[in-house]
């Protein structure tokens, strides 16, 4: 079946790679957007409120916020080896197979 196929395999695979890099782009757009939002609250508050402990407090659970959501983002930096470990391992998996169909055509032949 993969000898019949390999090609159909292998252009869904790339399909499926197209589509989580375009969702990766949609989500790191998303976390930048998010980041820009942040800093301008930051700068609102920094610059347009009065000088009392309420301002103090609300700008550090902000930043706190600010943050929580670097170290996740961090994490995931952190797995990205891992995962184009994975992508690498399904590649060489896929060579194989190409590989294995092109000496068995031939020998059909």
């Amino acid at each position: 079946m993969i000898q019949e196929n390999w090609r159909a395999i292998l252009l869904s695979l790339l399909a499926a790679n197209l589509v989580f890099m375009g969702l990766l782009e949609m989500q790191r757009r998303v976390i930048w957007e998010n980041e820009r939002d942040y800093l301008v609250r930051i700068e609102k508050a920094a610059t347009s409120t009065d000088k009392t402990q309420a301002s103090y407090d609300y700008l550090t659970r902000v930043l706190l916020d600010i943050q929580s959501r670097v170290n996740a983002v961090e994490i995931a930096v952190q797995d990205a080896p891992a995962n184009a470990r994975i992508t690498r391992d399904i590649q060489a998996r896929l060579n194989s197979l190409q590989i294995a169909v092109q000496q068995s055509s031939p020998a059909k032949q």
